[in-house]
């Protein structure tokens, strides 16, 4: 019991070290966007509603994928697992129809999750089943 609780506050300590080098990795992007000489006309365009839906819904989004991708590694059962990157497919799919890309929205769902996504729960369901019969008797 003592080994699973280690290696949880192991898994925990890589992941809060992946979020700050990706927060450093971001902030300093944005400092660089910051200083550039672009960037006052851009910040003019902040107070334009419209720019900040479009802002929050790919904030949003963005979230939501990477949520569902962590979860995708970090699920124990392979079935949720397969579940979340059809969740993160989907999400990209939405992704793709904010940026005015509806083609690409259109074929990730078609694609990526119609073909790939069911493939993989059929495998997935279809192995298990096979190792559980064998594994019994």
């Amino acid at each position: 019991m003592e080994k699973d609780s280690v290696k949880y506050v192991k898994y925990l300590f890589e992941l809060i070290l992946l979020l700050i080098a990706l927060g450093v990795i971001f902030g300093a992007l944005a400092y660089i966007v910051y200083i550039s000489p672009w960037s006052w006309r851009m910040l003019d365009r902040i107070y334009d509603i419209r720019f900040l839906i479009e802002l929050g819904v790919f904030a949003t989004l963005s979230v939501l994928i990477l949520g569902l991708a962590v979860l995708t590694v970090y699920s124990r059962n392979i079935v949720h697992s397969a579940l979340y990157l059809i969740g993160s497919f989907a999400g990209v799919a939405a992704l793709y129809i904010s940026l005015n890309a509806p083609f690409l929205g259109v074929a990730q769902v078609l694609v990526y999750i119609g073909a790939v996504g069911v493939l993989i729960l059929f495998a997935v369901m279809l192995t298990r089943r096979t190792i559980m019969e064998e594994s019994h008797g």
